[in-house]
């Protein structure tokens, strides 16, 4: 009986370990991910490359495993995310690999309604799960083609979970809603609006 005790914690300790790492692994590649695309679209201070590229390290780099394609990067400071964004399409759910673009959306680049959603909860994939933490006036950025846009919270509110969300619709301004389930109210959803401040180039 004491062996098996032993054995069990032993499984267990392993299945622990093995997560940890594999998190570890996640992330690491995530915030690689998140560098490449800001430094890739960056449109301040290029210069001229002088060095000729080296066409084994260029293939290497462009054939990175398991990495993801995104078209914009989501951060908010206040609970630690700065993860990339990626498009649903016919054949690609993205919703199960990154912060996923809602097809109705608009880029930020235009006016109109950035709506991302993701999960929450304890998976590895739940990016929204500090999401309830947010209030008004909390500073919400996205980095996107060489220019980064910062909006501030203007609201949040609880809908229930039917799959459609009422969202602000505008030819004047900017906004970003994103979305997500509340975990601590069974059946509904957190939405986050924010409104455009400011946007400058990096």
């Amino acid at each position: 009986m004491k062996k098996i005790g032993i054995y069990l914690i032993t499984i267990g300790i392993t299945i622990l370990g093995f997560y940890f790492i594999y998190n570890n692994a996640i992330n690491k590649r995530n915030n690689e991910n998140v560098e490449d695309y800001i430094n890739d679209t960056s449109i301040v201070n290029e210069v001229e490359i002088e060095e000729p590229i080296n066409e084994e390290t260029e293939t290497s780099n462009t054939q990175n495993n398991n990495s993801i394609a995104y078209t914009a990067v989501l951060e908010i400071p206040k609970i630690n995310l700065k993860r990339g964004v990626v498009d649903s399409t016919k054949n690609f759910k993205s919703i199960n690999y990154a912060i996923s673009v809602d097809n109705s959306s608009q880029y930020p680049n235009k006016k109109g309604n950035f709506i991302l959603y993701s999960h929450s909860g304890n998976s590895n994939i739940a990016f929204f799960n500090k999401l309830y933490k947010l209030d008004n006036n909390d500073d919400i950025y996205v980095y996107y083609n060489g220019t980064k846009y910062h909006y501030n919270i203007i609201n949040k509110y609880d809908i229930e979970k039917t799959g459609k969300a009422k969202v602000i619709n505008s030819n004047d301004d900017k906004y970003i809603t994103l979305i997500t389930c509340n975990q601590n109210r069974n059946g509904y959803q957190i939405v986050i609006v924010g409104k455009l401040v400011d946007e400058v180039n990096y």
